[in-house]
């Protein structure tokens, strides 16, 4: 039977499908469903211009779940995070005031490209759901890519396949 989709986690914090698994699923045709592409609210409005939360402050399982991939990319610099929230928001702005989530999200989808994939939300009640579907007019152009990329070119590259940390690998 072949395999025609992969679940994955992906986000502008998270970025281990680029060390190999994309590279993969587009040649063999295979569309990668991803998670975790807002980091449990980390990546949103929510923390702009906020100071570091302790973990008492992680309101949510996912929220802590997520910190280690923000660190990671980081280097627990609070500064350069904040860095790519302003640079999300400015994004969020120029698209018709969108929000900080909705820009990472079509960030990742911009990843996927035409060989397909989606993303999936958690959504725990309905209080987003009108912010999730302006998620359908947001596209992201070159200009964009490049202003998202060089912020993350100043954190830690991803390390590790899909599961290394997971697995206590990397």
């Amino acid at each position: 039977m072949p395999v025609v989709s992969n679940q994955v986690q992906y986000s502008l914090l998270d970025r281990r499908p680029e060390n190999g698994m994309l590279a993969y699923a587009r040649k063999q045709g295979i569309r990668l469903a991803t998670f975790g592409v807002v980091a449990g609210g980390l990546l949103s409005d929510t923390w702009l211009e906020k100071p570091a939360p302790s973990r008492e402050q992680l309101s949510t399982v996912s929220q802590r779940m997520y910190f280690s991939p923000l660190n990671r990319w980081s280097g627990g610099d609070w500064g350069l995070f904040q860095k790519l929230l302003r640079t999300l928001r400015g994004l969020a702005d120029k698209h018709g005031n969108t929000s900080v989530a909705n820009v990472a999200s079509a960030w990742v989808l911009r990843q996927l490209g035409a060989h397909g994939g989606w993303v999936i939300l958690g959504v725990r009640d309905t209080k987003h759901l009108a912010e999730h579907t302006a998620l359908l007019g947001v596209e992201l152009d070159d200009e964009d890519e490049a202003a998202i990329r060089a912020v993350l070119a100043e954190g830690h590259p991803p390390r590790g396949c899909i599961w290394s940390h997971e697995r206590g690998l990397a």
